[in-house]
């Protein structure tokens, strides 16, 4: 049976009859036979016979050598059929003869564009953009020229015409999510961010299957710190695909960020139930336990991340942090060794290991191991050589193991390339005095902290060396001149309280550290210096064992608030508890003096005067202002003795 032809082919059929017989008459209206051919090529193209169309649309160029229109119809079909380089001869010729046709300037546009993505001279670029803009030019209404010219004009570096043009045709369709996506990525060009991410929101809402877009959603919502935006678009794949993992971890790392830790920890776990060794879950989880102070766990979540990745450098760093806040300082020490033999690849290569490099002299100074200590400031110092902090750190740990003289040649070294940091003149200071330069180095800071009111650290030096000379007067009236300036500046009313408590001015003391606290309910300086001193002299037990435990809350391994909540329960009487917390304290303060000195009390409340005696004397070898000397050495006197 012959194949029915369809319904345009049968009226361009009959179109066809109905003028044949009379162009078979005439031999002198060309036109009209090129017209005929022209209408035989068409049907034959709609029925797929491609050979034969190009014959006929060949015959009537021949015919009306005037006419654009059949060159255009065969370069669309050529361009159809992959053959470019007949499609532009084509293109060209029709050009040639009627420059103003907007469908052939389209596929010239077009012929151009896909000869440049196919690996074509940069050359054909422009020509491209101009066949796009004649197009548009002719045919307002043409969005498909508008778009590929747009590509090629952000490719070009043209961003405000791609603008205007992706403008007019998301106007045109409100769907045209892809013209969205460009039109965004040139609103970020222009340092537009908010209209780039309204952009992309919108495109996703059409589309939502859009890596690109998606990407570089997340990345101006990470730039602009927009987390909860960041919450609700993975929370919104996460509707639509619950078994996305990677949009569950990236919601995850988006409400950590957010502050919404409790519901971070959640989707965290979540993904860990769907895979159990994932490094990426494992040390986000371990982060975010941190942030809670949850650290045993996050300890754990962060050893088994290692365990699979043991080059894993943010598990290690976070390991070797988490350390260093519970104050295991052997285990923090081998994590800043092992991240030291790690190759790291990154442009910041060096500026990160000083980071490891300082940390590990920080674990050596803490385990006492002064002169290594030194040795690795040194070390961190070169890594990130004119880093100010890194020197400070090197001069700092030359003073801490009583190298002055070498502190003070290192501080006077930076001060000839930067005379007024302040940070640094406090550094001279604290190194002439350690060098026995007291009186020089008081009256420089005194005449610093004077010429610059505003510098916090002139003023802390002053204080901390009126303290070490055991001075508190003269730092009680410093410090009320400098806050007649600054009457609610916290640190300068913490260094008061102290002040006045040193002196054993108690009740004015906590009249200060409460007025702070009014202001900062939770200064865990403050609870933890007001819970130990109402300890210390028997006043409300109670409330100084609730303002201990709110700085612990805060910080469950510091030292001093563990020696403080050690010193609340010996001054209850709660002798067990006072041991546990007392003896936690040392783990955390092996170089404090204080502690050994509050356990020696302990264990002869207890009844031990020979271990008491053995801890006051672990006091007194230790270099620590705050233990009274005299006052240990007449306890052990007094122990020995049998009185």
């Amino acid at each position: 049976m012959p194949k029915r032809a369809s319904f345009w082919t049968s009226a361009i059929l009959l179109a066809v009859a109905s003028w044949a017989p009379a162009q078979e008459a005439s031999t002198t209206d060309q036109k009209a036979e090129s017209y005929y051919h022209y209408c035989l090529a068409r049907m034959h193209e709609m029925q797929m016979q491609g050979a034969e169309a190009i014959e006929n649309y060949q015959r009537a160029a021949a015919l009306d050598p005037t006419a654009a229109y059949p060159h255009v119809a065969l370069a669309s079909l050529y361009q159809r059929t992959r053959q470019a380089d007949l499609a532009l001869e084509s293109v060209k010729r029709a050009l040639e003869l009627d420059p103003d046709v907007a469908s052939a300037q389209r596929i010239l546009g077009t012929l151009y564009f896909s000869m440049l993505r196919n690996g074509g001279s940069p050359e054909l670029a422009p020509q491209a953009v101009e066949a796009f803009r004649n197009a548009v030019r002719l045919e307002p209404g043409d969005m498909e020229s508008r778009s590929d010219l747009a590509r090629l004009l952000i490719a070009s570096r043209e961003p405000a015409e791609a603008g205007e043009h992706l403008a007019e045709i998301i106007k045109f369709n409100a769907r045209a999510y892809y013209e969205m996506f460009l039109l965004a990525q040139v609103r970020r060009e222009e340092g537009d961010v908010d209209a780039a991410i309204e952009l992309l929101e919108q495109s996703i809402a059409v589309e939502p299957r859009q890596p690109q877009a998606r990407e570089m959603l997340v990345e101006l919502l990470q730039q602009e710190r927009r987390f909860a935006d960041l919450s609700e678009l993975y929370a919104n794949v996460l509707e639509a695909d619950a078994t996305d993992l990677d949009a569950r971890i990236r919601l995850a790392d988006a409400l950590a960020n957010e502050g919404r830790l409790e519901e971070s920890v959640r989707e965290f776990e979540k993904a860990l139930a769907e895979d159990p060794t994932n490094v990426i879950v494992l040390v986000g989880l371990g982060m975010v336990q941190r942030e809670l102070l949850r650290l045993d766990e996050a300890e754990a979540l962060l050893k088994k991340a290692i365990a699979s990745a043991p080059s894993h450098v943010l598990a290690r760093y976070t390991l070797a942090s988490i350390y260093e806040q519970k104050r295991q300082y052997v285990a923090a020490q081998t994590q800043w060794q092992e991240l030291l033999e790690i190759p790291d690849p990154s442009p910041e290569v060096g500026s990160r290991r000083a980071e490891y490099w300082a940390h590990l002299g920080f674990a050596h100074e803490q385990l006492g191991r002064l002169d290594d200590a030194v040795a690795a400031f040194s070390e961190a110092r070169q890594l990130a050589e004119g880093d100010p902090r890194f020197e400070m750190f090197f001069i700092q740990g030359l003073l801490t193991a009583e190298r002055a003289e070498e502190a003070l040649r290192a501080v006077e070294s930076v001060l000839e390339k930067d005379a007024d940091s302040p940070r640094f003149l406090a550094l001279k200071a604290r190194a002439l005095d350690a060098s026995g330069d007291g009186d020089d180095a008081l009256a420089m800071m005194l005449t610093l902290a004077d010429e610059h009111p505003d510098e916090d650290v002139f003023a802390q030096a002053v204080v901390d060396q009126y303290h070490r000379d055991k001075k508190f007067e003269a730092s009680e009236a410093f410090l009320r001149e400098r806050l007649k300036g600054s009457p609610d500046d916290p640190n300068l009313q913490f260094q008061l309280a102290a002040t006045l408590e040193r002196q054993g001015k108690v009740d004015e003391a906590e009249a200060v550290f409460e007025s702070i606290l009014r202001r900062d309910p939770d200064s865990a300086a403050a609870l933890n210096y007001l819970g130990y001193m109402l300890a210390d002299h028997n006043r409300r037990l109670d409330e100084s064992l609730d303002f201990v435990k709110r700085a612990l809350s805060q910080d469950p391994y510091n030292g001093a608030y563990l020696d403080s909540l050690g010193w609340v329960y010996y001054r209850r009487g709660e002798l067990d508890l006072a041991e546990e917390n007392l003896l936690k304290a040392i783990d955390a303060m092996r170089l404090t003096g204080v502690v050994y000195d509050h356990l020696g009390d302990l264990y002869l409340e207890k009844g031990d005067p020979a271990q008491a005696v053995e801890y006051w004397k672990k006091a007194l070898d230790q270099d620590d202002d705050e233990v009274e000397r005299d006052e240990v050495a007449a306890k052990i006197e007094r122990a020995t003795s049998g009185q």
